[in-house]
């Protein structure tokens, strides 16, 4: 098989080293950097690169017009955006010049490695159909009149969901077609919504009907579906198209029109989320018997930040750039929430920042009292946005207290990853939760009660 050439493009040297460290565990991979938009036009003249990752903001010639520039010369080069920003109208303005595959920070190396393995798959058309069984009688929920063959795809691991990533961008040409953003959707919809149910063993079967004019894909699932803002925001992508009722996820797809202005985007069907009820004023508030448990877990055993990060694999380090990429981010979300505030804007940072560190920290596993501590803050910013938005006192005092925890945080990263003169990895969990917990005591006007804990250096 010929190999794959793939050239990163990005200004930023730690992003570069992170993607090729992701990317570097592919086989029948060739891996080549472009520094900005005109190193990867000039590049794109000498290498012909099957498939690039593209950085965005970049100085000189950013993302999209050396996007545009390469599509030109070589419509059959395949181009995935790799952006911490979702914004529709850049997806819209991408889609026109036949940029139809993303990459969302933080990075998925699992999901970055199944997207470019399903494309290099399609380029050779790698792929190929598993079984077929006669049937007359469709199980889709948009269309009865059905041709009398279905294509059975058993999903059982990563490997098998590449394989139908294959099969569906064989299927409608997303090598050579202008436009198959949908398809993009349709293969990270599935990854998100397959992944958990197959890391616990269980094994799904996706079902492919077709009328002359659409296809239907149908994927049955073991529970029902759990929302969260990644997975909401491709299915509001894929409007009309996508059906998710229960346990059954839908889609369809024309076989013919496969530009986007073709399919009308209607509001998808989902299960209502339940609200966050708001929480009591309490007296005082004190540790939970979760939260005990976690940070007495974190003090069992002392590791040195030096033994900790050599067993630490070449993955870790994309994560700890997250971290600091997020760091960057916080810094400007405090601007922001400080001079407006408003309700959306702490949803926002709560999504944006605080679920980067989340997603971060718990792929490095070790710290589940730091993640749990996120996290909780996370859910208790966003039940009280309102109330914050509203009241600038309390705004003023928590911005005070989030700016300390960004750099505890800061320093965490530093002495542990950076530097690594720790002798506990964990000598600042507590601080963490102490951090969390005297922001909550300003919105719910409470007092901290640290309890018998007080002694593990909450301050």
């Amino acid at each position: 098989m010929e190999k794959i050439r793939l050239l990163i493009v990005d200004d930023v040297e730690d992003n570069r080293l992170v993607l090729r460290a992701i990317c570097r565990k592919l086989e029948e991979f060739e891996i080549s950097e472009a520094v900005d938009g005109h190193d990867a036009v000039d590049k794109c003249e000498v290498l012909r690169p099957h498939i690039i990752l593209m950085d965005v903001m970049m100085p000189r010639l950013d993302g999209f017009q050396a996007s545009k520039i390469i599509k030109e010369r070589y419509p059959k080069t395949i181009i995935m955006v790799v952006t911490a920003v979702i914004d529709p109208k850049m997806e819209e303005n991408m889609a026109a010049i036949g940029v139809a595959a993303y990459i969302r920070k933080p990075i998925d190396k699992e999901l970055i490695r199944l997207k470019l393995q399903s494309y290099a798959g399609a380029l050779f058309n790698g792929a190929h159909e598993r079984t077929f069984s006669a049937g007359m009688v469709a199980i889709n929920p948009f269309q009865k009149d059905i041709r009398s063959f279905k294509t059975i795809f058993e999903i059982s691991s990563i490997d098998t969901i590449m394989d139908f990533g294959m099969w569906l961008l064989t299927k409608f040409e997303c090598t050579r077609m202008k436009v198959c953003s949908n398809i993009d959707r349709i293969i990270e919809l599935l990854y998100a919504l397959l992944h958990r149910e197959i890391k616990l063993g269980e094994a799904l079967t996706i079902t492919i009907e077709e009328s002359f004019d659409e296809i239907f894909i149908n994927v049955p699932l073991q529970k029902i579906v759990e929302h969260n803002d990644n997975i909401d925001h491709l299915i509001r992508g894929l409007g009309s198209t996508c059906l998710i009722s229960g346990k059954m996820v839908a889609f369809r797809i024309p076989l013919f029109a496969l530009e986007e202005n073709d399919i009308p985007f209607l509001q998808c069907k989902k299960e209502p989320s339940l609200p966050i009820p708001e929480e009591t004023p309490k007296e005082s508030r004190s540790l939970g018997d979760t939260e005990r448990h976690v940070l007495r877990e974190s003090f069992i055993q002392k590791v040195t930040a030096v033994a900790y990060v050599k067993t630490l694999d070449a993955d870790a380090y994309g994560e700890i750039h997250d971290l600091r990429e997020a760091e960057r981010e916080w810094m400007s979300w405090l601007d922001t929430l400080s001079l407006e505030g408003s309700e959306e804007d702490f949803y926002s940072f709560s999504n944006e920042v605080l679920g980067v560190y989340t997603s971060a920290i718990s792929a490095l596993y070790e710290f589940s009292g730091l993640s749990y501590a996120i996290v909780s803050l996370s859910t208790f910013l966003k039940a009280h946005a309102k109330l914050l938005s509203r009241d600038e006192i309390k705004r003023a005092q928590v911005l005070i207290y989030l700016e300390a925890l960004r750099e505890d945080l800061s320093s965490w990263i530093h002495h542990i990853f950076e530097i690594q003169d720790a002798q506990d990895i964990h000598y600042l969990d507590a601080s963490f939760f102490s951090s969390c917990m005297q922001i909550e005591s300003i919105v719910t006007e409470t007092e901290v009660d640290l309890g018998e804990d007080n002694e593990m250096e909450f301050f």
